[in-house]
């Protein structure tokens, strides 16, 4: 039978620290069951299935000693250690020296969260842990490890220290180094580089430095070396000055020493000394950015690793102050936009002053609202002058007839101009009125496995306020000369309660002769507009895929929008899966000419744990492949190797640019190496 006894214990970090002595005049209560008890004059034993449960934790071996004159406590003989949770611990022995307060473990191995380790020998006294032939994965099976003959970790200051370090995949070496340290703690020092090659075949090297200034700033220093011709320092500032006062700011330059390299081809500009001066911060209520590169390519050479930034069509710059309450918003800004798809600097936007005020609806009864907004906005753009001002109100009235709700809205405003980019000053007084009423919204056809919902709503607006063309960017002005309805109908299939089908129609008619075209924005003459269909369809299974939508304009008795996508998972299987993707884009101004048009297609493949992926992408304005890319890999959790081969169409030279590299990831940190390259 088993025999439990109340010991005391000590829990020492994530691992166990059991204390036990005659007079039980420690701490914590503890339970423990063992086949067998007895005590042997200084030591006492617990044999058979010892298990032990303190806390949180839970403890089993097959032998337990506490030897009191030599205070130690040694457990043996497959030790397991666990919370149930994130810990699952394996040790062969461990021992606790109670005098020192240090614990040793022999042969451990185990998982703690998502990480799997094992070590002969872990020694662990205070915030310091030492570990003995020790090797860390990601993975159960350690397909790809981590290892190093000595590994030590101090928790107090986030500092691991690792010695004769080796990076195994499927037991090959793979990277070497005699030392290693790293951080995982606020501290000052160098943090992992970034080696690859750039977006035009060169060697790319960024080594950031980082440094703890205090506990609330920090600066990181990065040095950036391109083979290509440039090399580059960055500065990254943070601070908190307060809980409400932040600052952020990245300062980069780069000396360009190569006036004829590959970036520079179809630009009519070089600049040797290129830099960026960016920043955010706010102060209470008050929000600031800027954004100033030194050239309009800046963005484009520098980050071709974030398509975000690289393909960016300004750069902003603001200074913002906003006051909110329960009753009106407040909101006085300046912004500049520097315009990047052209070297016209005319061509930037600036607006300054932009005060804008916005009074919250107020219930005029159970059914009436009322709210007011005003702005006032100066714009200067092409050395020309815009001011602008405007109020209005808006009166909301909602009502149930029936089933049948109708929304209705008034809005009188008033706008006044001046300034010589629209000539004359001119005042214009008017207002929108719209009215909103849903029809229906029912199951048109029900069946055992097939439901077809339906919805049909009209929207009407009036509004005598012609259209004109203010500056870019500007999204308060977007008003035009209408007396329009739109009628609009929504209708869904499920099969068996899953939706495989939507289809929605639009269609607006204006009963003023003339509406702006959908794709370049054209006052164009007319009152029935486009018709406009948007539509997905799919399988329950979702092996097959469509979704897309079209304009269809009447004047033109033509499609002059079409965005369409197709995908076909033609093979589906437990180990093999083939997808197939297509998709069209067509986009006609208002005069009927092909603005842009082009197809995408590729495939997706696997077979166990190869892969292959294919897409190529062709503009038929242009009438070229602009867009080609190959990829074939075999992927494991913790690793992947692969071949990639692209090509770009370069718009500025005319020519292509064209790669084949060797990728290599391992933990999901990618390294690409280049294995030829060139232009054609």
């Amino acid at each position: 039978m088993g025999l439990k006894i109340k010991l005391k214990l000590l829990m020492h970090r994530r691992l166990f620290l059991l204390l036990l002595s005659l007079s039980l005049t420690y701490a914590k209560l503890l339970y423990l069951d063992a086949e067998k008890v007895e005590k042997e004059e200084n030591n006492f034993i617990a044999e058979g299935n010892v298990n032990l449960s303190f806390g949180k934790f839970f403890l089993k071996t097959r032998r337990i000693n506490y030897i009191k004159n030599q205070e130690k406590l040694i457990a043996e003989g497959e030790v397991f250690l666990t919370d149930k949770k994130e810990v699952f611990l394996h040790a062969k022995r461990v021992v606790y020296h109670l005098k020192t307060k240090v614990v040793e473990l022999y042969r451990v191995e185990g998982k703690v969260k998502d990480g799997f380790f094992k070590s002969d020998f872990l020694r662990l006294k205070g915030n310091l842990y030492i570990f003995r032939n020790f090797c860390a994965s990601k993975c159960e099976d350690y397909q790809a490890e981590l290892c190093a003959k000595k590994f030590i970790y101090n928790s107090t200051q986030g500092e691991g220290t690792a010695h004769n370090a080796l990076l195994k995949v499927e037991n090959v070496p793979i990277f070497y180094t005699p030392y290693y340290s790293f951080l995982t703690k606020r501290k000052s020092g160098f943090l992992s580089p970034l080696i690859g090659i750039d977006s035009y075949g060169g060697f790319l090297y960024r080594q950031p430095y980082f440094w703890a200034i205090d506990p609330y700033s920090d600066l990181t220093v990065t040095a950036d070396y391109r083979s290509v011709g440039m090399k580059g320092i960055g500065l990254h500032f943070r601070k908190y000055f307060s809980p409400n006062f932040y600052l952020e700011s990245l300062n980069e330059y780069y000396y360009d020493s190569s006036e004829f390299s590959l970036w520079w081809e179809g630009r009519d500009f070089y600049r040797k000394n290129r830099f960026l001066l960016y920043g955010w911060g706010y102060k209470g209520k008050l929000q600031f950015g800027w954004d100033l590169p030194s050239d309009l390519d800046y963005y484009y050479d520098i980050f071709f690793f974030d398509k975000g930034k690289r393909y960016k069509s300004f750069a902003k710059s603001y200074v913002n102050y906003s006051v909110e309450d329960h009753q009106f918003i407040l909101n006085l800004s300046g912004k500049y936009f520097y315009n990047l798809s052209t070297g016209d600097r005319s061509a930037d936007l600036l607006i300054l002053p932009d005060v804008y005020f916005y009074l919250k609806p107020i219930r005029l009864g159970k059914e009436f609202s009322l709210d007011l907004t005003s702005e006032l906005t100066n714009f200067y753009q092409y050395n020309k002058n815009l001011f602008r001002w405007r109020i209005e109100t808006n009166f909301k009235w909602r009502h149930i007839f029936g089933k049948t709700p109708l929304t209705f809205y008034f809005k009188p405003y008033y706008v006044y101009y001046s300034s010589g980019r629209y000539g004359n000053k001119r005042q214009v007084t008017g207002f929108d009125l719209k009215l909103k009423s849903l029809l229906y919204d029912y199951d048109l056809v029900r069946a055992s496995h097939w439901k077809v919902f339906s919805s049909f709503e009209w929207v009407y607006e009036f509004s005598p306020f012609e259209e004109k063309k203010t500056p870019n960017y500007d999204y308060f002005d977007r008003f035009s000369k209408k007396n329009m309805v739109n009628l609009r109908n929504l209708n869904i299939l499920y099969y068996k309660g899953i939706s495989v089908g939507e289809i929605i129609f639009e269609q607006p008619y204006n009963f003023y002769n003339g509406y702006n075209f959908p794709t370049d924005g054209e006052w164009v003459n007319g009152k029935i507009l486009p018709l406009k269909v948007y539509y997905k369809f799919k399988t329950p299974s979702q092996d097959l895929y469509l979704s897309g939508k079209f304009y269809y304009d009447y004047q033109l008795s033509k499609v002059v929008y079409n965005s369409n996508s197709f995908s076909w998972k033609a093979v589906n299987t437990l180990l093999t899966e083939v997808k197939l993707k297509f998709s069209h884009f067509l986009s006609k101004d208002h005069l009927g000419k092909r603005q842009s048009e082009g197809i995408s297609y590729g495939l997706s493949a696997r077979m166990g744990k190869l892969y292959t992926e294919m897409e190529n992408y062709y503009d038929f304005f242009l009438s070229k492949n602009v867009r080609t890319s190959l990829n074939l890999s075999y992927r494991k959790r913790c690793w992947s190797l692969g071949l990639k081969y692209e090509r770009n169409y370069d718009r500025d030279s005319g020519k292509y640019e064209w790669r084949a590299m060797l990728v290599f990831s391992v933990f999901s940190n990618p390294f690409n190496f280049l294995l030829t390259g060139g232009r054609q």
